[in-house]
């Protein structure tokens, strides 16, 4: 059976992360390889829904290096995504263009719906669910999706334009961020929320699961901070809330410059990380959440397990 290998990137607001698989029907794709590039696209122009040019040339610079990557490991099909900052901006469709006439790949700006979906495919393919609803969360730079959903189906769905690079080009916070600007942003997220707990209510959950992102760099602080492996599948990781509430008062009370000292802290995190842990703090403490969870698979990941099933059911479709 031919083998088949795709290059998945995704456009977001602060990275842009690029995932090669190869597969053959009826089997598992194989990763061969994951990079992600800081373009931080959204950065001085998100709430003007603009792209400066200088983030369009850190993209054609990120572009320049996926494109390689693609070449070298000789992708037949490519695929990407562009999310919150792209179709915000007035001059998304430009980008989106230039993009695709340089480099000959189809870029789909997708809706906040379509990105929750995505990541609903990538989570449910990396984190064990069951029948009891859970909540699934993907902090961006531009949106954030929140996902109700069991291992069948997705009862209730939302992308909030309420990403990190958005929040802090509002705010302004100081370094460290003071107890008033800590304030402000919770009254503000308390009053742009309030339809998501209500509806984490009525399906009773209890168990909030991160996908990729901050929830990455949380894991990847905790295990530098010497946390044992819990006994999960690798794409899979349980957040302890004490540690998690532990983490979160440190970066409250950290400087950019402490943070980029952190063993384990994401150099494209480092000043979104503060106002990202405000925000899963204010989920966690409002809807009562008992269980965290991150998961290694996000919006990429459900593309290419999307495209795997579409394939899987053409093929089917033929054999009928």
């Amino acid at each position: 059976m031919q083998k088949k290998r795709i290059s998945v990137i995704d456009l977001g607001t602060n990275t842009f992360n690029l995932l090669v698989a190869e597969w053959s029907e009826g089997e598992l794709p194989i990763i061969l390889h994951r990079s992600k590039y800081p373009t931080k696209i959204g950065k001085g122009g998100i709430n003007k829904n603009n792209i400066t040019d200088i983030a369009i040339l850190r993209a054609k610079n990120a572009f320049d290096e996926m494109n390689r990557i693609s070449q070298e490991f000789d992708a037949n099909k490519k695929i990407a995504f562009a999310t919150s900052a792209i179709r915000s901006a007035s001059n998304g469709k430009e980008f989106v263009k230039m993009i695709e006439d340089t480099y000959r790949i189809k870029v789909e700006i997708i809706s906040g719906d379509r990105e929750a979906e995505l990541i609903y495919s990538g989570t449910k393919n990396a984190v064990q669910l069951n029948h009891e609803p859970v909540a699934i969360l993907d902090i961006g730079g531009g949106s954030n999706e929140i996902i109700i959903a069991n291992n069948d189906q997705i009862f209730w769905k939302k992308s909030y334009p309420l990403g990190m690079t958005r929040l802090l080009e509002k705010f302004v916070p100081s370094d460290p961020m003071s107890k008033a600007d800590i304030q402000l942003v919770e009254e503000f997220l308390k009053e742009q929320l309030t339809d998501l707990f209500e509806v984490l209510e009525l399906h009773n959950v209890k168990t909030l699961i991160g996908s990729s992102g901050s929830f990455d760099t949380f894991k990847q602080i905790l295990l530098a901070d010497g946390l044992q492996v819990s006994g999960l599948p690798e794409s899979q990781f349980e957040i302890k809330l004490k540690d998690f509430f532990r983490l979160h008062q440190v970066f409250l009370a950290s400087s950019l410059e402490e943070r980029k000292a952190m063993k384990g802290m994401d150099p494209v995190r480092v000043e979104l990380m503060v106002i990202a842990s405000i925000f899963i703090n204010h989920l966690v403490k409002e809807a009562g959440f008992s269980k965290l969870y991150q998961s290694s698979y996000a919006l990429k990941e459900g593309a290419l397990f999307e495209l795997i099933e579409k394939n899987r059911n053409q093929s089917a479709l033929a054999v009928e």
